[in-house]
Protein backbone atom coordinates (compact mmCIF):
# COMPACT_ATOMS: atom_id res chain seq x y z
CA UNK A 1 0.00 0.00 0.00
CA UNK A 2 1.33 3.23 -0.96
CA UNK A 3 0.59 6.38 0.76
CA UNK A 4 0.08 9.64 -0.93
CA UNK A 5 -0.34 13.28 0.99
CA UNK A 6 -1.63 16.25 -0.25
CA UNK A 7 -1.70 19.59 0.72
CA UNK A 8 -5.51 20.84 -0.55
CA UNK A 9 -6.71 24.50 -0.24
CA UNK A 10 -10.71 25.47 -0.03
CA UNK A 11 -12.02 29.25 0.30
CA UNK A 12 -13.11 29.48 3.96
CA UNK A 13 -16.45 28.12 4.50
CA UNK A 14 -16.53 26.65 1.47
CA UNK A 15 -17.23 22.93 1.08
CA UNK A 16 -15.61 22.04 -2.77
CA UNK A 17 -11.43 22.16 -3.13
CA UNK A 18 -10.10 25.12 -4.99
CA UNK A 19 -6.52 23.12 -5.57
CA UNK A 20 -4.74 20.03 -4.17
CA UNK A 21 -1.23 19.46 -4.70
CA UNK A 22 0.54 15.69 -4.25
CA UNK A 23 3.20 16.92 -1.37
CA UNK A 24 4.28 12.96 -0.74
CA UNK A 25 7.69 14.00 -1.45
CA UNK A 26 8.25 15.61 1.40
CA UNK A 27 7.09 12.29 3.02
CA UNK A 28 5.68 11.06 5.90
CA UNK A 29 8.26 11.31 8.98
CA UNK A 30 8.71 15.11 8.26
CA UNK A 31 4.23 15.43 7.97
CA UNK A 32 4.40 13.67 11.06
CA UNK A 33 6.91 16.12 13.07
CA UNK A 34 5.23 18.76 11.93
CA UNK A 35 1.37 17.50 13.39
CA UNK A 36 3.32 15.89 16.76
CA UNK A 37 2.35 12.95 15.64
CA UNK A 38 4.10 9.02 14.49
CA UNK A 39 4.42 8.86 11.13
CA UNK A 40 2.41 5.74 10.90
CA UNK A 41 -0.34 7.41 12.25
CA UNK A 42 -0.98 9.47 9.32
CA UNK A 43 -4.34 8.59 7.82
CA UNK A 44 -6.59 11.39 7.96
CA UNK A 45 -7.48 14.91 6.91
CA UNK A 46 -5.31 17.49 9.05
CA UNK A 47 -5.63 21.34 9.13
CA UNK A 48 -2.65 23.58 8.68
CA UNK A 49 -2.78 26.65 10.63
CA UNK A 50 -0.79 29.45 11.33
CA UNK A 51 1.61 27.36 13.73
CA UNK A 52 1.99 25.16 10.37
CA UNK A 53 2.73 27.23 7.72
CA UNK A 54 6.22 28.77 7.84
CA UNK A 55 7.37 24.85 7.79
CA UNK A 56 4.89 24.26 5.70
CA UNK A 57 6.37 26.47 3.00
CA UNK A 58 10.14 25.28 3.78
CA UNK A 59 8.72 22.05 2.99
CA UNK A 60 6.90 22.58 -0.38
CA UNK A 61 7.28 25.92 -1.47
CA UNK A 62 3.44 26.46 -0.95
CA UNK A 63 2.90 29.96 0.98
CA UNK A 64 0.01 29.18 2.75
CA UNK A 65 -2.79 32.33 2.77
CA UNK A 66 -5.00 32.09 5.81
CA UNK A 67 -6.64 34.88 5.23
CA UNK A 68 -8.79 33.74 2.31
CA UNK A 69 -8.26 29.90 2.50
CA UNK A 70 -8.45 26.85 4.52
CA UNK A 71 -5.59 24.10 4.28
CA UNK A 72 -5.21 20.69 4.98
CA UNK A 73 -2.81 17.91 4.91
CA UNK A 74 -4.90 15.00 2.93
CA UNK A 75 -3.68 11.49 3.11
CA UNK A 76 -4.69 8.69 0.29
CA UNK A 77 -3.55 5.32 -0.17
CA UNK A 78 -3.92 2.81 -2.92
Amino acid sequence: MTVYFLVTSYLKDGDQPLSSTDVTAVGAEAWGELLGMAPELLADVYPLTQEHAERVQQLTGIALDLEKYEYFLETEAD
